[in-house]
Parts: structure tokens; sequence; C-alpha cells
């Protein structure tokens, strides 16, 4: 299985096994140590979510499971079922729109030794989903706000990746019917999980994100 083109220019140490493609990140300037920095809302952008997600947490918790259905105008409805059977009793449930922001994640690094920074995954872009969909103006235009992911030591550390494509090339276009490039196809991973690994080699999962 391939490295993400868009990861390929600083991928090294690259393993494959089954569906997995593991490789370390390496700077263009040669350097192997980074800080990584993981997105966040801030405080307006979370009061903006809210009622987005309370509606969310009620249509979870306010009965014995949720459904969704659609009607013959393809408007879609979301339901709390107060028993365990579809048949019974039910209550609809309004989702106010998320903001464009709400379900965005992004993961940077930014090399110890030059200061260079790279997106290592960006869920508008990247992955499955990602790299399938089409963005909304509202979601190309947002910019994340970061943070340093923190560490005991706070010293820089290794990166390290995992990818999966669970099908081949050959039958990524066969069942989606997208005529793409190779390197087009290498983005449209379906798992990522993303490492630390400090001075004595210790690997520590970080993130991990399914991505279709």
């Amino acid at each position: 299985m391939p490295v993400p083109n868009y990861l390929s220019s600083i991928a090294y140490r690259e393993n494959q096994k089954n569906n997995f493609t593991t490789f370390y990140l390496k700077c263009n300037c040669g350097c192997t140590s980074f800080d990584i920095y993981e997105s966040f809302l801030n405080k307006e952008e979370r009061l903006l979510c809210q009622p987005y997600y309370d509606a969310l947490n009620h249509s979870v918790s306010g009965g014995c499971f949720s459904n969704c259905t659609k009607d013959e105008t393809g408007t879609i409805h979301h339901w709390i079922y107060f028993t365990h059977s579809i048949d019974g009793p039910k209550e609809e449930v309004f989702i106010p729109p998320a903001p464009a922001f709400a379900h965005i994640t992004v993961i940077k690094v930014k090399c110890s030794g030059c200061g260079k920074e790279y997106i290592i995954y960006d869920s508008r872009y990247n992955g499955y989903s990602g790299s399938y969909k089409q963005c909304s103006e509202e979601e190309k235009i947002y910019v994340p706000h970061f943070k340093l992911k923190k560490r005991r030591d706070n010293a820089p550390v290794e990166i390290c990746i995992s990818v999966e494509h669970d099908e081949s090339f050959e039958a990524f276009k066969e069942n989606t019917g997208l005529n793409c490039t190779f390197e087009q196809f290498t983005n449209f991973y379906t798992w990522i999980i993303i490492y630390s690994v400090d001075s004595k080699s210790k690997k520590r999962k970080l993130f991990e994100f399914e991505t279709d």
C-alpha cells in the first residue's frame, strides 16, 4: 500500500504490513524531530456549536435509540425511540445545522531544526471522505486555531504515521467509478494513526481517525 502523495516528500523508513503502510517523517532540511499541534475551537466557536451538540446529545441519550429517515422530498428526519422497537413510540428531534468548522480537524508538525511546518492531516482534504467530498466555501476559508500537543518533557519527538488502504487501486476505481491517478488514490486512505516516538524509542499513540 502506498504512502499518501501529499506526505511522500517527507516520508522515510516505510514499512508495509497487510493493508497498512507505516512511515516516519523527515523534514526537507534533514531533521527528524518535530513539535506537533492540533486544531481546536475557541470559546466563540464552541458557543456557536453548542445548540448542535446539545441536540445530538439529546438524540443519543433521550431514549433507547435514535434513527434517521428521509421523506419523499429528501428531507432527513431525526427520531428518538422510547422502546427497543422501531414501531414503538418516538419523538422527532430537530438537529440544527452544524457550523462549517464544527467537524474540521487539522494536525500539523513543526520541524525543531528549521521551523518549517507541515500539515499531516486535514479532515477537509485528506483521507477517504476528505478526498472524495467537495468542501463548502465556508469550510475552505476557515483558518484553524492550533495548540501544542503537550508532553511531559516538552522535547521534540519523531513522528510515525500508519495509514490504511482497504482496497487496491484497481478495485478502488471499479467500486467508486472515479477515473483518478495513482497519486490521487494514495490520499484516499480509510484510517490514519499518528504516533510520537521519544528519544528512548518509546512510541505513543497521539491521534487516530477513521476517514471513511
